[in-house]
């Protein structure tokens, strides 16, 4: 077995390195999405009402081995993201027998701005993707041995990354492409490995099933209304289907894109051509879920990271394809071309990556323009805003509880204010959420609380009707090294009386 080079083994070490001092820095809070599943972990379940359980099992596993900090939150998406990376290494090495096959996918992985923030941001994609290449690596032990047990290694992946997200389902009909396209994987479908591995995958993921059955299939119910299905049927949008393509630029970078593309294009059509399963595979992971969500987006809003599961089979594709440029004959240069190609797009992604390190750390004195920086707009000024919120509880005679309604506020107050105390999501009419499912506010009444939302505002009327007396005690300015980025307002309800029942707007 062919593995991985010296230099593929320091650049992953190098990577996961780069990883653990960017989380346990404190440069940059969790986001609202990770705060969130963070209060999953601690109320542990056997799912959610958006999301498999997987999440908040993997934060709650690292936070009980570490404590409650954003290091050990953040923890999973590092060791995640450095596995696949090694497992997509020892996958091209071995199948274009070449440790530079090695070395080049994680160089692009790498550099792939979604790679990287999956690489350090714990939500569902990490595990998710994680799941989806071990499937595939699994998947590629099968074309490449021809051994059964490839196939349960792949069930339990697909069961497991099913507990993560439901994307996952995805993989069934990429694998029946790949079965049936290939006359010499056809007989697999007339034997039984197969279908145990799938039996074994719904076996994992029966839980999910049984407690969406006890909850009235919410998450399905939440799914259709993501996907759109629910708000009828849209006349096609072209300019939805351009935002999804551009999104899919942006996140891979341009050169990078259309180069796997081509790859990916180049592994469906020598894996068929050669008798190569491992190659035909790689295009079966990747070409049916992009083409999958384009067509979708025509459709829907599809978000961009929606099919970041694409970009690994997608980043080995392009090691083998280069390995296959030839130095020589008629094509030497349009092989010239290629490798200028290949070296600029990674190159100029590592580049701007480590330009949006530096100002986004302030050094040099130069900042990101205020329309591009996402950071700050997502993840700073939330330790600000739980602060204030502990100063403010600290002056009043008695503890209040907190609420927002928001859910992203409400998750980050539950981390960042003192004492990481429980938060409540009040419904003035948003969608429906996981704090729904646990209440509580019964046990609230008589007592005072802190109403905590964006901007300078008054008091709302469902809050006047839910205590005896309400005021706004302070608005918070969010000042992110002289730029103001937010306001929140905090406001006062004395003697908790409930809130009338208010309808969802949607689920």
């Amino acid at each position: 077995m062919m593995t991985p080079g010296v230099g593929t083994l320091l650049l992953l070490l190098g990577l996961g390195l780069l990883h653990l001092w960017m989380i346990g820095s404190g440069l940059w809070p969790l986001s609202a999405d990770e705060a969130h599943y963070w209060e999953w972990s601690r109320n542990l379940d056997w799912s959610y009402y958006s999301k498999g359980p997987l999440v908040a099992y993997l934060i709650a596993g690292s936070t009980w081995l570490g404590g409650q900090t954003a290091f050990w939150i953040r923890l999973p998406a590092v060791l995640l993201g450095t596995a696949l990376a090694g497992l997509a290494a020892i996958q091209a090495s071995e199948t274009f027998r070449n440790a530079r096959a090695g070395f080049l996918t994680v160089a692009v992985l790498g550099v792939i701005p979604l790679f990287a923030a999956g690489s350090l941001l714990m939500t569902i994609d990490p595990p998710f993707v994680f799941c989806w290449g071990l499937a595939g690596f699994c998947l590629w032990r099968v074309a490449a041995r021809r051994r059964a047990g490839g196939w349960y290694g792949a069930g339990i992946a697909f069961g497991v990354g099913l507990l993560s997200k439901y994307t996952m389902l995805m993989l069934l009909p990429c694998v029946l492409f790949w079965l049936v396209g290939s006359p010499r994987l056809r007989p697999w479908l007339r034997r039984r490995e197969p279908y145990e591995a799938l039996a074994l995958g719904f076996l994992i993921f029966s839980p999910v099933i049984v407690w969406n059955a006890r909850h009235g299939w919410l998450s399905g119910r939440h799914v259709l209304v993501q996907a759109g299905v629910a708000a009828g049927h849209p006349w096609p949008s072209l300019l939805s289907a351009l935002e999804f393509l551009g999104s899919q630029i942006g996140l891979v970078s341009p050169l990078l894109f259309f180069l796997m593309l081509s790859a990916l294009v180049w592994a469906g059509r020598e894996g068929l051509r050669q008798g190569r399963d491992e190659l035909w595979l790689l295009a079966c992971l990747s070409l049916p879920v992009l083409l999958f969500f384009q067509a979708w987006s025509l459709l829907s809003k599809v978000q961009g990271n929606w099919a970041a599961h694409a970009y690994v089979p997608s980043a080995i594709a392009l090691a083998g394809w280069a390995q296959s440029w030839q130095d020589w004959g008629a094509d030497w240069q349009r092989t010239r071309r290629l490798k200028l190609c290949l070296q600029a797009s990674i190159i100029l992604p590592a580049a701007v990556l480590a330009a949006f390190f530096v100002l986004d750390v302030g050094a040099l004195g130069l900042r990101i323009p205020e329309r591009l920086d996402l950071v700050s707009k997502r993840l700073r000024g939330w330790p600000e805003l739980g602060e204030a919120v502990g100063s403010v509880m600290r002056t009043l005679p008695r503890t209040p509880f907190l609420m927002s309604d928001r859910y992203q506020i409400a998750s980050q107050l539950a981390f960042y204010a003192p004492g990481q105390p429980r938060v409540y999501n009040v419904n003035l009419g948003r969608r429906m959420n996981q704090y729904d499912l646990w209440g509580g506010w019964e046990a609230l009444r008589g007592r005072d609380g802190l109403f905590v939302t964006f901007g300078r505002i008054d008091p709302p009327p469902e809050l006047r009707q839910a205590f005896d007396r309400v005021e706004r005690l302070r608005v918070v300015p969010i000042v992110d090294r002289g730029k103001p980025l937010r306001d929140f307002s905090i406001i006062l309800g004395e003697g908790f009386r409930g809130f009338p029942p208010h309808p969802f707007a949607g689920h």
